[in-house]
């Protein structure tokens, strides 16, 4: 008999949800706007992430089944609901996982010197970070979780730096910015329509939990004391770490591809320190790579379980006995994620794609929300679970949470949908997403129909 597969202990799921519920870069996105982004995250803050994480606390305690987000809509409201909410989310971690992969890319080749502008050498660069995430993942978790728990170690390195940069020049009054007599004004264009998405976007990840829930030591218990450790990290990183940006470059000069390593580059000169500029953008580097790992492992999860409800071919439910890897579903999650990374580039520059890229997996990643908002307002009607988490102030508290997290995740949606000012087409741009997202739920629909006419042929020769 195989030994059973090696589970995540406290500290591996910490680092674990840390590498995917933070995201560092965002805080350039958000600096870009200016210290009006920093009101945004506050209010992110209580009508998204607190909603979320109650979510993820009180479904994961109900919803033991594999799948996690998709498990708690099949369950909470139906099949079809449940396939549509696990879909998106799944195909939505494709341009998720080629933006990243753009990122990586670009910090690459300008640490070798590269033209940034070079298409084939950007997919080039992209296909091997791919083949090596999909290498390690396939190993299990035992080796999978290593590069999420160095990458974040390596992203805190870095944010320490920035808040440190942020801080001494705040003391010698260089600050790049006036905070005193600057404008917290929310403008109403496409940077704050695309932020507001972003910061949603930063806030996600909590629902991971819920994916791994089977593979963690401790169960809800480990799950509840990490979703704190997250929150608290949160706040931290997008408030600490923006202002910081705002205090090193003035807003003028940051921007949403380029302004992390700029920022980092040129704080680091301002306090002299230059010479030390690639180890810091490298740590920040490994931080991408981890939280990519991190994302790529909890992806794969989605349509392995969907195959155990027989809603895509019966080979990707299969696990490495020895590993509890899904590998099948690794390998075609991986397939689909360099399709989608060559695909972004066609007729597009490599900062148009990276836009599209970032705004489809916001939308698409977003939707899921909906599905799990409706679920947790559904949970206050249904029995309490004896043991489990509830939010102080009992069903009052979830319902009131339930509303608020789904008109923030509404509004973001209709926010990733905004084009950009700068687009010399926004019209085509605006079209894209819409066909794009359409596309995406025509064909989940095509999948269910045909694993739902599978089934009833099955049971009519029977």
């Amino acid at each position: 008999m195989a030994e059973p597969a090696p589970k995540l202990k406290f500290l591996d799921t910490a680092l674990y949800m840390l590498a995917t519920g933070l995201g560092i870069r965002w805080i350039a996105v958000a600096a870009a706007v200016g210290p009006a982004s920093l009101l945004l995250w506050a209010l992110a803050l209580f009508v998204f992430f607190i909603p979320l994480a109650v979510a993820v606390a009180e479904l994961t305690a109900r919803y033991e089944a594999e799948g996690g987000i998709y498990a708690w809509a099949r369950d909470g409201i139906g099949p079809l609901a449940g396939f549509i909410c696990g879909w998106f989310y799944w195909i939505a971690l494709m341009p998720y996982f080629a933006s990243i992969l753009y990122f990586l890319s670009g910090l690459l080749i300008a640490a070798i010197g590269g033209d940034p502008k070079d298409t084939v050498l950007y997919i080039s660069i992209s296909v091997t970070i791919s083949l090596l995430v999909t290498a390690v993942q396939a190993f299990g978790l035992k080796y999978g979780k290593w590069p999420p728990s160095v990458g974040i170690i390596g992203g805190w390195i870095v944010v320490f730096i920035i808040v440190g940069m942020g801080g001494v020049l705040s003391v010698e009054g260089r600050s790049a910015t006036d905070f005193a007599h600057a404008s917290y004004k929310v403008p109403m264009n496409f940077d704050t329509a695309i932020l507001w998405g972003t910061i949603v976007f930063a806030y996600s990840g909590l629902e991971t939990a819920g994916m791994l829930r089977n593979e963690i030591e401790g169960g809800m218990r480990t799950i509840v004391r990490a979703l704190v450790i997250v929150g608290v990290g949160s706040i931290f990183i997008y408030i600490a770490g923006t202002s910081s940006f705002l205090v090193i470059l003035p807003q003028s000069e940051l921007t949403r591809l380029g302004g992390f390593p700029d920022a980092l580059r040129t704080g680091l000169e301002h306090v002299g320190l230059g010479r030390y500029a690639p180890v810091v953008i490298g740590l920040f580097a490994l931080s991408m790579l981890g939280s990519f790992v991190a994302w790529f492992g909890v992806g794969a999860r989605l349509p392995f379980a969907a195959s155990i409800d027989a809603f895509l071919p019966a080979v990707f439910a299969k696990r490495n006995p020895k590993t509890g890897a899904p590998v099948p579903a690794i390998l075609l999650q991986a397939g689909l994620m360099i399709g989608v990374a060559m695909l972004s580039q066609a007729g597009s520059s490599v900062a148009g794609a990276y836009d599209f890229l970032v705004a489809m997996a916001v939308l698409g990643s977003t939707i899921p929300y909906l599905f799990t908002f409706w679920v947790l307002i559904k949970t206050v009607n249904m029995p309490p679970i004896p043991g489990a988490w509830v939010p102080p102030g009992g069903r009052r508290t979830t319902l009131v949470l339930g509303w608020l997290g789904m008109a923030s995740s509404l509004v973001a949606i209709v926010c990733s949908m905004v084009p950009s000012s700068s687009d010399p087409n926004p019209t085509w741009a605006f079209v894209k997403i819409v066909i794009s997202t359409l596309v995406m739920l025509g064909v989940g629909l095509l999948f269910y129909w045909l694993a739902a006419r599978r089934k009833r042929l099955a049971a009519v020769a029977a």
